[in-house]
């Protein structure tokens, strides 16, 4: 309370005797073991119980920190806090303490406080283990802030290379991966609003450790043995799970250095007006230019090649940090070009990210687990840039360049389509299973939250056809997909289509009616129900007349008797001119029925005057000697379906719209046959 008074007005006089306390080892060890119980509750819903404390301290403490705390806007980014369990509250408190003592004695408090969070991190399993565990993370966060804000310039560079950094290098191998998120948001705590200049140890150190412990591709292609290595390599016959869970932690503590000094640079010089009400934190903020910092030279040379060389890492934790860091590199360098208003770096990262994991899907050069754990990388990093990053540009940039690579990843090779091997591992099956699934989740991720609502139609003539390509590839999983991206990105983007794109999406949804396969054919049918339920009546009667003349000439046509031409008076070249015919009529047969259907099945409440027609031009189709089974049967769905919306409580102003030839057609369908028949 006193110091939370002191950073508010109070002055030092009143708080001699605390400032002569914080500067003893003794008075130091009693606050971070007070901190360890203050986690000691039980907050479940239901019950539990408050904090071990008597009722008297408790309330001085609820007051403090919720009357006179300071105020901080932490985190203040997309990115939330990655623990629940870690106070903001107690890494304040230990803030205050440090900048309390002032520059001179700054030091010495810090190195009491953190040789108290040492032994915390290092404590054997209790029941306090974690609480213990927890507190060392916010004792660290409240020091480094509280020394950021006392040292700058050189004086910074010292702070970390002799009390911070030694601190990390001692407790980040012993913490469990649980504890991970309590000291990445100590990190971010620590260095909120810093530069990237008062920070350039610490990044220095974090790109250092993540060269020299994270596991790096071995480039063997899929007919080398998966269980050869090179010495000189790091791979997984020689990192067992401790390895990589360091490896994970490192990752874990870059994505959180990224995501600060992205949030800095963003925040530079455009603060909101509320910050200086909502903020105490008064923090040294220098003119920092991106193609000169070091920082971003160390990242973009070190980190960033060693990152795109480990995107197959075989653990799971260390992927999804991958894929974070990768976002969060673009993330950095685009927010300075929008400020400084143009392009930095040749190469540019972004194309470097983009066009590496775009490739990830055709590599040949790394065996088939590889392969597989890429693409899982690369989809993590396709959702990062749908949840966090900005429609405007980085559709274009990130998402749009990468969508042809999330349709191409739905084949697979379980299909009889595929030319690989019977004899495939396993555990690589499914591995392909959980790439093919999340791929499906993405590709439906990207069709219903990315609205290209920004005003450029080049991206959605783009978008069109890439799925129109997809739309034509050999395996019919990519077919299917892509009829089921495009019935949700049509709805979202319907009245922002052109006329020119809406023939283009209906004409790709109508060349997959016809698929030979039943799936990708029903997907396409659904889709086109969608469609045709948001057209105005006018424009769905002019293609269901269309649709229905062409339904009228593909019916099946009588076979002749076999005297009438004897097998040799045709000749192998009209044969194969029959055949041809054949196929076409097929194809327009099933084509116009399934639209025809999909018209009818579009209007479940209405019944406009393109439904009756629609229906008696179906139901010539419902016959044995006029189509396939495999039409007959959607003709039958459909009309049941009819029966079901229409012909209950309101058919009689339904039936109005009927003739008397159109209803007896409805009836060939819909009725049962019976033994009198």
């Amino acid at each position: 309370r006193l110091l939370s008074l002191s950073s508010h007005g109070l002055p030092d006089e009143f708080c001699s005797l605390l400032i002569k306390n914080l500067r003893g080892n003794h008075f130091c060890a009693l606050m971070t073991k007070a901190l360890v119980y203050d986690h000691r509750e039980d907050s479940s819903v239901g019950g539990g119980h408050d904090a071990q404390w008597s009722a008297g301290v408790e309330d001085l403490i609820r007051d403090a920190g919720r009357n006179v705390a300071p105020r901080s806007l932490f985190p203040f980014t997309r990115t939330g806090q990655s623990s629940g369990v870690f106070k903001v509250t107690h890494a304040q408190l230990v803030e205050l303490m440090v900048i309390k003592v002032g520059s001179d004695g700054s030091q010495i408090t810090a190195n009491y406080l953190l040789d108290d969070a040492k032994v915390l991190a290092a404590a054997p399993p209790s029941e306090d283990q974690r609480n213990q565990h927890v507190t060392s993370a916010e004792v660290f966060g409240g020091v480094s802030r509280g020394l950021l804000q006392l040292h700058h310039g050189e004086r910074a560079k010292n702070i970390w290379v002799n009390i911070l950094l030694p601190y990390l290098e001692e407790v980040i191998p012993k913490i469990p991966i649980s504890i991970a998120g309590a000291y990445f948001d100590a990190f971010r705590y620590g260095i909120q609003y810093s530069d990237s200049q008062s920070v350039l140890e610490l990044t220095k150190w974090v790109v250092e450790n993540v060269e020299s412990s994270i596991w790096q591709s071995s480039g063997k292609s899929e007919s080398t043995d998966d269980t050869e290595t090179d010495g000189n390599d790091i791979s997984t016959s020689n990192v067992g799970s401790e390895g990589f869970t360091l490896q994970s932690k490192y990752l874990y503590l870059a994505s959180a250095l990224l995501v600060e000094l992205d949030a800095y640079h963003k925040s530079r010089g455009i603060h909101p007006w509320y910050t200086g009400k909502l903020s105490d934190s008064q923090l040294y903020q220098p003119v920092d230019d991106l193609e000169s910092s070091e920082s971003w030279r160390l990242i973009k040379e070190k980190l960033l090649p060693r990152l795109l060389s480990s995107i197959g890492h075989p653990y799971e934790n260390c992927r999804d940090h991958i894929s974070g860091c990768l976002f969060r590199i673009h993330s950095y360098k685009k927010r300075q070009e929008v400020q400084a208003g143009r392009n930095f770096d040749d190469p540019d990262v972004t194309k470097m990210v983009v066009s590496h994991l775009a490739s990830v899907g055709g590599s040949n050069c790394v065996s088939l687990k590889e392969r597989y754990n890429s693409l899982i990388t690369a989809r993590k990093f396709i959702s990062y840039s749908i949840y966090l990053g900005d429609a405007k540009s980085d559709f274009h940039d990130l998402i749009l360049p990468l969508l042809p690579m999330c349709f191409e990843s739905l084949q697979t090779t379980v299909d009889s389509q595929s030319d690989i091997k019977d004899d495939v591992d396993p555990a690589i099956r499914a591995l392909e299973a959980d790439v093919f699934k999340g791929y499906r989740y993405t590709i439906a991720e990207i069709s219903v939250s990315c609205v290209l609502s920004y005003g450029n139609q080049e991206d959605l003539s783009e978008v069109l056809q890439v799925v129109k390509s997809a739309s034509k590839n050999q395996f019919w999983q990519v077919r299917q997909g892509a009829a089921h991206f495009l019935r949700c990105f049509e709805g979202c983007h319907k009245f922002l289509f052109t006329d020119s794109q809406s023939n283009v999406a209906r004409g790709i949804i109508a060349s997959l009616l016809a698929d030979e396969r039943r799936e990708v054919s029903s997907a396409a049918m659904s889709a086109l129900t969608g469609i045709l339920a948001a057209t105005p009546d006018e424009k769905v009667k002019v293609l269901v007349d269309r649709y229905v003349d062409i339904a009228n000439r593909s019916r099946m046509k009588k076979r002749k008797k076999k005297n009438d031409h004897a097998p040799q008076d045709i000749t192998e070249d009209e044969e194969k001119v029959r055949q041809e015919k054949e196929r076409k009529r097929t194809r327009n047969q099933q084509t116009s029925v399934f639209f025809l259907c999909a018209a009818i099945l579009a209007e479940p409440y209405d019944t406009p005057p393109y439904v009756p027609v629609a229906i008696a031009a179906v139901s010539k189709h419902s016959f044995e000697k006029s189509a396939p089974l495999g039409v007959r049967d959607i003709i039958k769905k459909c009309c049941s379906e009819f029966k079901r919306t229409h012909m209950s409580d309101n058919w009689e102003l339904h039936r109005e719209v009927f003739n008397q030839e159109q209803l007896e057609a409805l009836e060939d369908v819909v009725s049962t046959p019976h033994y009198y028949a």
